[in-house]
């Protein structure tokens, strides 16, 4: 799908394998396929490094692939093959190590532990109340208030930020499609931290559409079921978009 480099015989060459779109092809929307996707194009920046991300459907994987793994994301590097999101993180880490990714942050990573599972809960109608999820928000809210910086360690993006980010761009997208709930405008530590992933040119290269975030999650049994009207407007036949705006003050 994206290729950054020259020759895939290069020691420094990896591929990364994500999750493919509703037609099979396209980049599709998993936010730790994009968390890899985020650290490894940061990486590549500053490192002698080039990659390519290649799309796998899991409903009819190839079978070269079926032979690395059954499960997304993979990185691939050489004889290397991982398929543990943390052991990838690790990987590039200790092999890439600039830009330095990594964070010591107890309080900013355990602000971020649950407010993903409450999301779940709420988008799949095991809660039907927001109250859980709001409370999570208002905590990282909060911690970003207090905090400061434009990102959750700091004022450079971190490992940390990687896995929040697209998991926040999910939270935005698929919460206002299918539940008809926007993170409050109140938020506004939460929504100025998006918004600062919003002008990283590696955010948005990472960013899946609007109408893929959107299929991922309408997909799933639990969920509830799109109008006829939403189905259009959020149709990956149509042209892609992202919501990549934050509220007015």
């Amino acid at each position: 799908m994206d290729t950054n480099g020259d020759s895939a015989s290069s020691s420094n060459h990896l591929e990364l394998y994500v999750k493919a779109g509703e037609n099979g092809k396209n980049y599709g929307a998993c936010p730790f396929c994009q968390m890899v996707y985020m650290i490894l194009d940061l990486k590549a920046r500053d490192e002698e490094l080039t990659y390519d991300v290649i799309t796998i459907s899991m409903s009819r994987p190839p079978q070269e692939f079926k032979k690395l793994a059954n499960r997304l994301p993979v990185l691939k590097h050489g004889d290397e093959i991982l398929t543990d999101n943390d052991e990838i993180v690790q990987y590039l880490d200790k092999n890439f190590p600039h830009p330095d990714l990594r964070y010591d942050n107890v309080k900013a990573n355990a602000v971020c532990l649950n407010f993903f599972s409450k999301f779940s809960f709420f988008i799949k109608q095991v809660k039907n109340s927001p109250e859980n999820l709001l409370k999570e928000l208002g905590a990282i809210n909060n911690f970003l208030e207090s905090a400061g910086t434009q990102y959750l360690c700091g004022d450079t993006i971190s490992n940390l930020d990687c896995l929040v980010l697209p998991k926040l761009q999910h939270i935005r997208v698929a919460c206002k499609a299918l539940k008809d709930f926007d993170i409050p405008a109140t938020m506004t530590a939460i929504w100025k931290y998006m918004g600062q992933a919003y002008t990283s040119t590696t955010f948005r290269k990472t960013c899946p559409s609007d109408q893929e975030i959107v299929h991922h999650w309408s997909q799933k049994a639990e969920t509830p079921h799109l109008s006829e009207e939403k189905m259009r407007q959020y149709s990956t036949d149509t042209e892609p978009r992202f919501s990549i705006d934050i509220p007015s003050d």
